[in-house]
């Protein structure tokens, strides 16, 4: 293996597949990139044997040849060298790959190319073809409710509901739920699918979708994997297997009440008050009373904020306890001027939209204070 490349088009190479790497692996071969050159093009290939990263550019190599390299040390030396960098990639006979460029050497210690895991054939039944940013921006509207290492292992990522010509994107942590609505998708077959999607693999498709520019991208889905190619990067992941809850059950469908809230207003009042929660619960209280919402926070050391917002209410006075950390998420995901705030009792779950923007929709379960 020899070749010519330039700092910048490797380090872009490299970025684009190290989030797949794991730092640290009880196999070393995880730990390393698959390297290869054929046909004067140059691919590098990362796994954790959940998802799977590759990029490839074009260029003209002396000779081919393929070797892991160590993926952390491999960007270091990449991200150290000055811009404009011309490097020689080599192996020599002791199969190490030799970095060079300007007055700069490095030596690094490979592992064999056939050592590395790599996916078999997979047979890909159903595809997808949405707007990249359309998904970014689900993406985006659904990630950070998902749950963290929770037992319930399928709260562990994003499901995708695949009906006829529609996606949505859905994540629950089981304290609060997302939803967003892609109505604008194409589907090769009218078979409605449901997938789960892993949370590393939703962050990687995330990041993957930020470098790309407005354009269709296609979903490959089969029973296991989901896969996503763009004109320089594949994406591939294995697909979590269970039974995601029955999530159109848990979104009330009428509401006794529905607040029309300035949201920025919101925002900050919600920001103020929760100084003084409880660093624990976060617990907030919220006070209906006639053309009043009060906003209440208290802690373990007897301090406590108050706030008052003018709203058009003439109900019945109504208490109800929040973590304000859940109601502050949502209402910074949203985008308008304006926040509805659907109520129905004190025990049971809130909604959250833009009344400009259905497609995005919040629901957030009270907690007792």
């Amino acid at each position: 293996m020899k070749l010519t490349i330039s700092r910048e088009t490797l380090l872009a190479l490299l970025s684009s597949v190290i989030g797949a790497v794991e730092k640290r692996s009880t196999s070393q071969i995880l730990e390393n990139l698959l390297m290869q050159v054929e046909n004067n093009t140059l691919s590098l290939l990362g796994t954790d044997l959940e998802i799977e990263l590759s990029a490839q550019t074009e260029l003209q190599a002396e000779r081919d040849g393929s070797v892991t390299v160590p993926a952390r040390k491999f960007l270091d030396i990449c991200k150290a060298l000055p811009n404009d960098t011309l490097l020689s990639l080599s192996l020599n006979k002791n199969q190490r790959l030799i970095i060079e460029g300007m007055r700069s050497r490095f030596e690094l210690a490979t592992l064999p190319a056939n050592e590395f895991p790599l996916l078999d054939n997979i047979p890909f039944d159903q595809q997808v073809q949405v707007n990249d940013q359309a998904l970014q921006n689900a993406l985006d509207a659904t990630a950070f409710t998902m749950a963290n290492q929770d037992v319930r292992y399928y709260l562990n990522g994003m499901l995708f509901d695949i009906e006829e010509n529609s996606l949505a994107t859905v994540a629950t942590d089981g304290h609060r739920l997302a939803l967003h609505k892609l109505a604008e998708v194409q589907c090769s077959t009218e078979a409605s699918q449901q997938i789960i999607l892993p949370r590393k693999g939703v962050q990687e498709l995330s990041r993957l979708l930020k470098s790309t520019a407005n354009q269709d991208i296609t979903l490959q889905i089969s029973n296991n994997h989901i896969r996503v190619q763009t004109e320089t990067v594949r994406f591939t992941s294995k697909l979590i297997d269970g039974r995601y809850p029955d999530y159109k059950g848990a979104i009330p469908v009428n509401f006794s009440t529905e607040l029309n809230l300035d949201r920025i207003q919101f925002r900050n009042t919600l920001q103020r008050v929760s100084i003084l929660s409880n660093e624990k619960f976060k617990g907030v209280k919220v006070s209906l009373k006639t053309d009043l919402m009060v906003i209440e926070s208290n802690n373990p050391e007897q301090e406590m904020a108050t706030e008052e917002i003018d709203i058009n209410y003439s109900g019945a006075d109504f208490d109800i306890g929040f973590n304000v950390t859940y109601l502050l998420d949502a209402v910074n995901h949203l985008k308008g001027e304006t926040a509805i705030l659907a109520l129905n009792s004190t025990e049971s779950s809130v909604l959250l939209f833009d009344p400009e923007d259905e497609s995005t929709r919040y629901i957030v379960m009270p907690i007792k204070l």
